[in-house]
């Protein structure tokens, strides 16, 4: 993406930047339409893009879990709809011309390195069926993965992400669900040197025109996004709502926005219990900007005080047992809460535990025990915890 420099910076000190850069003067209007001091600006630059515009979500503290809903209702090409926008990294969905990772509307994920200069670098420590890795650079440094998701307009979709740290390093798991069939998926785990926080206390929800250069692609599109339901969960597993929210469309960005720089609004919509945002095209700032850039924005009214939730499931467990391993698999079903960590138990003839595995892997449907076997019939037991903490019911099988 083209214009996330701005999020580099912690969204506290974003929000700050943002708020404080919103002066805007009016000026003479062409016979276009558009202002002349607009117009100038597009001669000199040849850009005309729709204005990055924010979301930001304030919590009371840390999270080791982030999680927003998003339904986009208008796109086109160059468009990147950010959902999650956390302490070191992002995730969202993208519409891009660029299909040579098997489709146009794709799903993102990054994290930035801690320290490029200093050689801390950001990983990938996992990536879903379709998804590709790769560096990224120059607004920043880090690492991306991308997944052809193949996401539809009109439909609404569920993204986590989720944190935890092991062996001196922090991941970030990113999975999001399809609210019309309820299916997860897990995309990517991206991983960096350990710190103190996790996700931190903030969150932002951004779109972004990052080109303004082609007119098959600019401003001149309308695109819009609405987003609910945006969760922490603290580092104490208790849910959190946020306790500020407000709207801004980036200032000091008439170059690159050209003749579309007042092209933006925002507000929250009752009859979908969600906060919109929109930009391009003919969109105009409703009255309650004035000729300003932010908004304050009022509590969503159905939010609830704890997000509705499944527990994951396990099926198709089996165990076998041959050179002194027993090998375990199992898989977990697609339209509940997925899987955060396994506990794998062997059980003796007398129903005793002999052994327990249990390690916090997602994407890990397979383990290999080496245990010895008494006379009789042995068993193994698998749990599952979700995402959310959710513990499954266990599903017990005998060892063949």
């Amino acid at each position: 993406m083209k214009n996330l420099t701005k999020t580099l910076l912690p969204v506290g000190l974003l929000a700050y930047a943002l708020m404080f850069f919103t002066g805007c003067t009016k000026s003479a209007v062409s016979p276009s339409g558009k202002s002349t001091n607009q117009t100038a600006v597009t001669a000199a630059t040849g850009e005309n893009a729709a204005p990055s515009e924010h979301l930001f979500f304030s919590f009371p503290s840390d999270a080791i879990l982030k999680m927003q809903k998003i339904k986009i209702t208008k796109s086109a090409d160059k468009e990147y709809f950010s959902v999650n926008n956390f302490s070191g990294g992002y995730n969202g969905l993208q519409q891009t011309p660029d299909e040579s990772y098997g489709a146009p509307n794709t799903l993102i994920a990054s994290l930035w390195d801690p320290n490029t200069a200093g050689e801390i670098y950001s990983r990938v420590a996992y990536t879903g069926a379709g998804t590709v890795s790769s560096r990224f650079g120059g607004e920043g440094d880090g690492y991306k993965t991308i997944n052809p998701y193949k996401w539809v307009k009109d439909t609404w979709y569920n993204i986590a992400i989720r944190s935890w740290k092991l062996n001196g390093e922090l991941f970030v798991g990113t999975f999001i669900q399809n609210l019309s069939t309820g299916n997860w998926f897990h995309t990517s785990t991206l991983a960096i040197p350990e710190r103190t926080t996790f996700l931190g206390s903030e969150n932002d929800a951004f779109l972004e025109n990052w080109d303004g250069t082609d007119a098959a692609d600019d401003g001149r599109f309308e695109r819009k996004a609405f987003f609910k339901d945006c969760w922490n969960l603290n580092t104490s597993n208790q849910w959190q709502k946020h306790t500020g929210r407000s709207f801004s469309a980036n200032a000091n960005d008439a170059d690159r926005n050209g003749i579309y720089d007042r092209s933006f609004n925002a507000g929250y919509d009752a009859t979908e219990d969600a906060y919109f945002m929109e930009h391009g095209g003919n969109v105009e700032p409703s009255a309650a900007f004035g000729t300003g850039r932010t908004l304050t924005l009022p509590v969503q009214t159905n939010q609830g005080n704890a997000p509705v939730l499944t527990v994951g499931a396990v099926y198709g467990v089996t165990a076998k047992f041959g050179s002194g391993v027993v090998t375990v698999n199992w898989q977990v079903t697609a339209n509940l809460s997925p899987q955060f960590s396994s506990k794998i138990e062997i059980i003796d003839a007398a129903g005793t535990v002999v052994q327990t595995v249990n390690e916090v892997l997602p994407e890990k449907r397979k383990a290999v025990i080496n245990v010895a076997l008494g006379s009789g019939t042995n068993s193994a037991r698998v749990t599952i915890t979700d995402i959310f903490n959710g513990v499954s019911v266990p599903v017990t099988v005998n060892i063949l």
